[in-house]
């Protein structure tokens, strides 16, 4: 919320700790991404479906194929969650 307006509606503004600061969130990503360390059948899935020498996994808020970087919310994923993984695998490995 805007300051004028928490001042406006008598509420006071809070700040959000840093580590959800959306200012930050981006500057965080590209300067020390967290590595995910998957299951070991998980990754060679995506291995075999890739066909990288190397492939990096990295913690983010969606599921991306960037060069050799894949980007995932969490190591542990949901059922919705993996059809978007192989849907992002599928698109990048048909171009």
């Amino acid at each position: 919320m805007h300051p004028i307006q928490a001042q406006l509606l008598g509420v006071t503004p809070l700040k959000l700790k840093a580590q959800y600061s959306t200012d930050s969130a981006a500057d965080q990503q590209l300067s020390d991404p967290v590595l995910l360390t998957l299951s070991e059948r998980l990754q060679q899935d995506i291995l075999l479906a890739v066909h990288p020498q190397e492939l990096e996994f990295v913690q983010g808020e969606s599921i991306a194929l960037i060069d050799s970087t894949l980007q995932l919310p969490g190591a542990q994923l949901d059922a919705e969650q993996k059809k978007q993984l192989w849907r992002v695998i599928c698109d990048a490995s048909s171009k």
